[in-house]
């Protein structure tokens, strides 16, 4: 299974701007980052579902489509309310973080009642994790192979400005902001959790 996943210039840091380049492997945590409750349109979004098929279908260049079972739900509490971070199996494990700023931060448990065993459906821009970072309660990276990389140029002083451009690889050692970096992966496994 094929997955595209953004690829922030923060992870590349993270991963001690190590280079990536078509053809490697490569082990990354897929992120759907903070989602809201209701399909409202906004970035990323999720709904309860009724039991189905696990998918994860790419609609856009790193935005997908999910549908899964959740198998795992930590909750951490922020100034801003408690948060939920769940493993979702859709094929491939998706992590996600949920916040309901309408709940009450006194009452245990995570947000909208968030267990494993529940379905969940939804959309989100799915970011690439190469390392641990602050917060991460739970971890379970897919691996396979860097198939494609694509950098949009957002450098106002490109004149390649607004362009995205197949690349064979990254270089090691040096910042890509302000362009943003897709990343294809030939997932062939699946790490324990």
């Amino acid at each position: 299974m094929r997955v595209t996943f953004q690829l922030t210039d923060a992870q590349y840091e993270a991963n001690d701007r190590a280079g990536i380049v078509v053809g490697l492997p490569i082990s990354v945590q897929l992120d759907a980052g903070l989602l809201t409750l209701g399909c409202d349109g906004s970035v990323g979004w999720f709904e309860r579902a009724a039991p189905g098929r696990t998918l994860l279908k790419q609609v856009s260049l790193e935005r997908h489509a999910f549908s899964g079972q959740v198998t795992h739900v930590e909750t951490y509490r922020t100034p801003e309310g408690a948060i939920a971070q769940a493993l979702l199996d859709c094929g491939l494990p998706l992590r996600l973080d949920a916040l309901d700023p309408a709940a009450d931060p006194e009452r245990p448990g995570p947000p909208f009642g968030l267990r494993a065993g529940d379905w969940l459906l939804g959309v989100a821009s799915l970011q690439g994790l190469l390392a641990l970072e602050r917060g991460a309660l739970l971890w379970q990276p897919v691996e396979g192979t860097i198939v494609e990389i694509q950098r949009l140029s957002l450098s106002p002083f490109d004149p390649m400005f607004g362009a995205l451009r197949w690349l064979p690889g990254l270089p090691p050692a040096r910042s890509f902001a302000p362009d943003l970096v897709y990343v294809t992966v030939d997932v062939q496994r699946v790490s324990k959790w």
